[in-house]
């Protein structure tokens, strides 16, 4: 569990375009780059593991789904994370991510090391993994919300209700 200490700070000042671009970019390289730690990855969180690359065509489709499910998520004990299938650089994979409109996270090599993922045969690929890593269910190809809620709903997994 991260900690943060919350201080007491003077009102903000407006600040400038570039300014405000500068703050959102670094927002979201601080987002996409975070690695999830052993922790995180362990505590009681199902995980939907989504492969992609840049050169694939469905890869870029599914996305937006991935990112409005991620979000829609957000409450849930069910997250969304990316694995760059070519295993590029860090710096590298989070330039392509941004490129894609990826707003959920990618996981870092280390991180799929110790979650034991192996690369798919095909992509696109998608895994739900149980919250003590095990892959419950293996989706080749192309996928919908309705399918991600559909493999969710038959571990029994009810997340969302809208």
């Amino acid at each position: 569990m991260r900690m943060y200490r919350c201080t007491l700070m003077p009102k903000p000042r407006k600040l400038s375009i570039s300014q405000s671009l500068l703050a959102l970019i670094l927002i979201a390289i601080t987002t996409l780059s975070y690695p999830l730690t052993a922790a995180e990855i362990n505590a009681g969180n199902w995980r939907i593991v989504n492969y992609w690359s840049e050169w694939c065509a469905p890869c870029r489709i599914e996305i937006p789904m991935f990112n409005d499910l991620s979000a829609r998520l957000a409450n849930s004990n069910v997250i969304i994370v990316g694995v760059n299938f070519d295993e590029d650089p860090r710096e590298l994979t989070l330039e392509i991510a941004n490129e894609m409109g990826i707003e959920f996270t990618v996981l870092r090599q280390e991180t799929i090391d110790l979650l034991g993922m192996k690369p798919p045969d095909v992509l696109p690929t998608t895994y739900l993994l149980s919250p003590s890593n095990e892959v419950m269910a293996k989706l080749i190809g192309m996928q919908s919300e309705q399918d991600i809620l559909e493999a969710l709903s038959l571990q029994g997994l009810t997340v969302l209700t809208d």
